[in-house]
């Protein structure tokens, strides 16, 4: 496969602070890479969260500061920020999915830098690096269709709630959709057995198909 490179573009970029990708790889699109944007000069940094994109499959931009073009930080799926960069963020236009990375997290400044730029976590490598695919993961696969949630309370023991939600659970898989029926209450289960499963009751294994 082909491998092409992005080189950032922003204040005070440097030419050796780039993004790979891989063409024809997972969560390519039209407009260039896809994936996070990662804000760092720390080329020990930098490297981790490339790997780490690779694992996940995906595509990011890498940049040196701030972008020059209007509305790259905003459309981003994600934004990873190393903490050697958080000043050059500041004055970035707060949204969700922003994320300080580096390895020394034990600073306060660090902490202080993630109020002031709106960070929604402060993760600090290698400990969060399992995490961290998996939120960059989320970004190149896409949010999945949102389930409808069906929640069923009896006004007290014995109203019928277990046996309604049972039976909607039942017809909803008999239909064909995918269905998980679930017990919340911690006292019981849909069976009236503390120990029945889905293998005894074949109707409450159709109604938990995934």
């Amino acid at each position: 496969m082909e491998r092409e490179l992005w080189q950032g573009r922003g204040e005070g970029a440097r030419g050796d602070v780039r993004a790979q990708g891989v063409r024809g790889g997972p969560g390519d699109g039209p407009g260039g890479p896809v994936g996070p944007l990662i804000v760092t000069e720390d080329p020990v940094l930098l490297d981790d969260l490339l790997r780490l994109c690779a694992a996940a499959g995906a595509r990011p931009l890498v940049l040196a500061a701030l972008p020059e073009r209007r509305g790259e930080w905003e459309a981003a799926p994600l934004v990873l920020v190393g903490d050697d960069a958080a000043a050059r963020t500041e004055r970035a236009p707060r949204r969700p999915g922003v994320l300080l990375v580096g390895r020394d997290q034990g600073e306060p400044a660090v902490w202080q830098w993630a109020v002031r730029i709106g960070a929604e976590h402060v993760l600090r490598l290698p400990d969060a690096e399992a995490w961290l695919v998996d939120r960059i993961a989320d970004v190149v696969e896409g949010a999945g269709r949102s389930a409808r949630t069906v929640g069923v309370v009896g006004g007290r023991g014995g109203a019928g709630a277990s046996t309604l939600a049972c039976a909607l659970a039942v017809t909803a898989a008999a239909g064909g959709s995918r269905t998980v029926l679930v017990d919340a209450d911690p006292t019981g289960d849909p069976t009236g057995s503390r120990t029945a499963s889905v293998r005894t009751y074949p109707l409450f294994a159709l109604a938990a198909a995934l």
